[in-house]
């Protein structure tokens, strides 16, 4: 389950779980107002661009022009790390958007330091978007 898995085809990978699919609901209702009062928008499963063929996150914010300020992936604790490796390629794209990755069998958030390029986890650090008020792990 993630960011660059096809789902189109008998040869791709399996849909995300339900469990998946209720975290990725949880954080897209719990930040929707929030986010829209400062006329931003999140979306699910939504290309980084307008080419339907590029990749497509969990959840991305973007601002009015249709940048992806921060990009939100949602998966197990096995495939962590792969995903988290594969956010490098929208990285190197985006170099000034927020990168999040939530382990949500573990209960731990991780969020890319531009900084430091390190992964902070939320067992360590108390991780926050620059666009929303509380926590992000709150919003899941």
């Amino acid at each position: 389950m993630g960011l660059l898995d096809d789902y189109t085809f008998s040869v791709g990978s399996p849909r995300p779980r339900k469990q998946h699919q209720r975290v990725m609901a949880k954080m897209f209702i719990q930040s929707f107002y929030e986010l829209s009062d400062q006329g931003l928008e999140i979306l699910t499963e939504q290309t980084v661009t307008d080419d339907c063929r590029d990749l497509a996150p969990d959840l991305v914010v973007f601002d009015r022009e249709g940048y992806p300020l921060t990009i939100v992936e949602i998966t197990t604790h096995k495939e962590l790390r792969s995903i988290i490796r594969k956010c490098y390629e929208l990285i190197a794209r985006f170099p000034d958007s927020e990168y999040f990755v939530y382990d949500y069998e573990e209960m731990v958030l991780c969020q890319y330091d531009a900084e430091s390029n390190h992964w902070l986890s939320s067992e360590e650090d108390t991780l926050y978007s620059q666009y929303l008020s509380k926590p992000l792990i709150e919003y899941f």
